[in-house]
């Protein structure tokens, strides 16, 4: 746990060079905010009594996915390290690949996480967005933490697919792009989908990265499914992985790792 918790550290350390473009990301994220509070509070009534959230969930909802949007899609750089054949490298180092890959990614985005949930906080009580959500705050961080597991093994499902198409990394980067953004919930509640789309989305494994501590937080009931369906997921995909990574042995080895 030492070898984890130094390595966090040291991704931590954001170089001088990459300011300008978080502070570009973050007011970016703030102008997304701000153009869904906009939305939100123009839709009509019947539209929201459908979906059954009020137009106060919903801002809270956007609030904390603006927030905390870094931890509902994490990112590792596995599928770089395996594109440019630099895998090999890495697993000659005294810490097990799911570690290292990990503890850099928590590293370099918690920090950035905290900045950006303080400002968009700030932004919420410019807005007059309420920040209290109608659930529980601890089984939401529950819910968060099983989300991050769960955008692991999601990560490393999609790394895995970039061996098995011989190298696609941009493909696979495009397809989690859509992936991530529109069908797990972080953009759009799901059950503002049309035609009981949401339904559907909600049984996927990206909805338990997103839309589940969404839910678990805004949500005064329905927490103990939400969280069941991510620890099921957790369970399912990670099992999945350590399968799929061993029938990829030969592959990887092939691209350098």
């Amino acid at each position: 746990m030492n070898g984890f918790f130094a390595t966090m550290r040291i991704s931590a350390a954001m170089p001088v060079s990459d300011t300008p473009f978080r502070i570009i990301g973050l007011g970016l994220r703030v102008l997304q905010f701000g153009v869904l509070v906009g939305i939100w509070r123009s839709l009509p009534s019947d539209r929201l009594a459908a979906s059954g959230l009020t137009v106060s969930a919903l801002l809270t909802y956007s609030a904390l996915a603006q927030a905390v949007g870094p931890l509902l899609n994490p990112q590792t750089t596995l599928t770089e390290h395996i594109a440019n054949g630099s895998l090999a490298v890495r697993m000659l180092w005294p810490m097990g690949v799911v570690s290292q890959f990990a503890s850099e990614m928590l590293g370099a985005i918690v920090p950035v996480t905290l900045v950006g949930a303080a400002v968009i906080s700030g932004a919420a009580l410019l807005f007059h967005v309420p920040l209290t959500g109608a659930g529980s705050p601890s089984l939401f961080v529950l819910s968060l933490l099983l989300a991050i597991v769960v955008g692991l093994a999601v990560d490393f499902w999609f790394a895995l697919l970039t061996v098995r198409l011989g190298n696609g990394i941009w493909f696979v980067n495009a397809i989690r792009a859509a992936c991530t953004s529109v069908i797990s919930g972080a953009l759009i509640p799901l059950s503002l989908m049309p035609w009981h789309v949401g339904r559907v989305l909600q049984v996927l494994p990206f909805a338990a990265m997103a839309s589940g501590p969404l839910r678990v937080y805004t949500q005064s009931s329905g927490a103990a499914t939400l969280l069941a369906s991510q620890a099921a997921w957790a369970i399912v995909l990670w099992s999945g992985v350590v399968w799929w990574a061993a029938k990829s042995r030969d592959k990887v080895v092939g691209q350098g790792g």
